[in-house]
């Protein structure tokens, strides 16, 4: 294909990005949006160095995020993101098509959508908006490394080694991303009839280039920690072998509790559009299978790889039990890429056009379910946080009427959390039927960042003692929750406001 197909391939990725990703995301980027962790996170301000909140991210493994903030600037910047995002996932749609060697338009456009519309990125932009675009550029890094280890050559592996060790060095849930790619390359390859041994080789070379950019990542930045003297976090939350059997199965429940979810958001299409093309997915590898052109190796292999691929799909939770989350399932979505590729080879033939077609409506369906779960996962964050601003002046309004208060310089304090108020912890009317698999619906404010709300956000001259734990005072513990009269009080000459307990 010449340089016009070429640029007519990509501008097909870019417009579709633009399409799907502004439809599932743009009251993101179009509104003032902050709630959840982005409330405290929304200014870079006190990042500076040599003192400032960078070393969290160091200590987290996350070293490039800082790095990235400095180039946008002093604070998170909505349509910013919404801009860095689609050129990020422009990429990383992109360089997915060339991974499968996707070339039909309707192919390339697929690829896209199933990426913008990624329920893991809807997740992470409702809660962590300020870095969505810094989760798109590591999920790009993690797709550009796949596409090395493919087209190998010791410069193309260790490019891609490197661009591992700096996804993972952003974010590491996309590591999942890069090893479920190698994964459906190797299936792919077995599926056009590469020889068995030959697969089976390309798969232990994928294996070992994702362990040297796991090795590589890991080594800097304990080096790293070493030379600045910061503790490393969270690395107790990886799995250990003897737990190996209990996060397989909950790898693989998880998977099923994700494509059949008890209640969403159109839940009953989401399940039975998921049935319907799980089934046309099994035909077309039963298919596969009684096709006697095909060796009977790579019949074999292609059914184990196939069933290992829901735990592949949702190895976070394998890999980090502690501590997965939804945010880390990125790669569950992929499997939306298997009827794209299947249909690829055979975009120009008449036979099997009704069961293609079928197949694109039924993806259709998919990234517009997923269309409609971002936006009232927005519009509901957006609530969560416009009734959090109205507790909060509440709460301003109660500290500032006690006797002897005085603004900036009288010490305020927090005992408990907005979401364990009895009062205020409770699932909404209006969005319980949209509650899912993800707990997003639960609260009706904000689950927690009430002292944030009243420095960062309403810039309150707070004098905020986060050091002292007045939870398990007696004075406090026989205080009323929060908004209940005697629920904000002066104890030893600090404004005490308690939220639960």
């Amino acid at each position: 294909m010449g340089r016009a197909g070429e640029r007519r391939r990509f501008l097909t990725v870019l417009l579709a990005v633009l399409a799907v990703g502004w439809a599932a995301h743009g009251f993101l980027f179009a509104n003032e949006f902050y709630s959840h962790d982005s409330v405290s996170f929304f200014s870079y301000a006190s990042w500076g160095f040599p003192d400032g909140d960078w070393r969290f991210y160091f200590s987290a493994g996350r070293f490039l995020i800082p790095v990235l903030e400095l180039m946008k600037g002093g604070c998170a910047s909505p349509w910013l993101t919404g801009l860095l995002f689609v050129f990020w996932m422009t990429l990383a749609a992109w360089e997915t098509a060339e991974l499968f060697g996707i070339q039909t338009l309707p192919g390339l456009a697929g690829v896209s959508a199933v990426f913008c519309a990624n329920h893991a990125m809807t997740l992470t932009g409702a809660t962590y908006l300020y870095c969505l675009d810094e989760y798109a550029f590591a999920l790009f890094l993690a797709v550009w490394s796949a596409r090395q280890f493919q087209r190998g050559g010791w410069r193309r592996n260790g490019l891609g080694i490197l661009m591992l060790a700096a996804s993972l060095g952003v974010y590491q849930a996309y590591f999942t991303t890069a090893a479920s790619l190698c994964l459906l390359s190797v299936m792919k390859k077995l599926a056009e009839g590469e020889r068995p041994a030959l697969a089976v080789r390309r798969g232990f070379r994928y294996l070992g280039l994702l362990a040297a950019g796991f090795v590589s990542y890991y080594a800097f930045w304990t080096l790293l920690c070493g030379l600045l003297d910061i503790a490393k976090r969270r690395t107790e939350e990886a799995g250990v072998l003897g737990a190996l059997p209990g996060s397989l199965w909950t790898a693989n429940r998880r998977y099923l509790q994700f494509l059949f979810p008890e209640r969403t958001s159109l839940d009953w299409l989401l399940r039975g559009v998921n049935g319907i093309l799980l089934c046309l997915l099994l035909y077309r590898l039963f298919s596969l299978l009684r096709d006697k052109a095909l060796p009977l190796g790579n019949r074999v292999l292609l059914t184990g790889l196939a069933c290992l691929l829901p735990t592949a799909f949702f190895s976070a939770f394998v890999l980090v039990p502690g501590g997965a989350h939804y945010l880390m399932t990125f790669p569950g979505e992929l499997v939306y890429l298997l009827p794209i590729l299947a249909a690829e080879p055979e975009a120009r033939r008449r036979s099997g056009r009704t069961l293609r077609r079928l197949t694109a409506v039924l993806l259709c369906l998919i990234v517009w379910q997923h269309i409609v779960f971002a936006n009232q996962a927005y519009m509901k964050k957006e609530l969560e946080k416009n009734s959090t601003l109205v507790l909060a002046s509440q709460v301003i309004g109660r500290i500032e009427g006690l006797e002897g208060y005085e603004p900036g310089v009288t010490p305020v304090a927090f005992a408990g959390r907005l979401d364990e108020n009895r009062y205020l912890d409770q699932e909404s009317e209006t969005f319980r039927d949209i509650s899912g698999w993800t707990g997003l619906f639960h609260q009706r404010s904000a689950t927690y960042n009430l002292g944030r709300y009243l420095t960062d956000y309403l810039n309150c001259p707070l004098n905020w003692d986060q050091e002292t734990d007045y939870s398990a005072m007696e004075e406090v513990r026989a205080m009323p929750e929060f908004p209940a009269s005697g629920s904000v009080a002066m104890i030893g000459g600090t404004a005490v406001v308690k939220l639960s307990g």
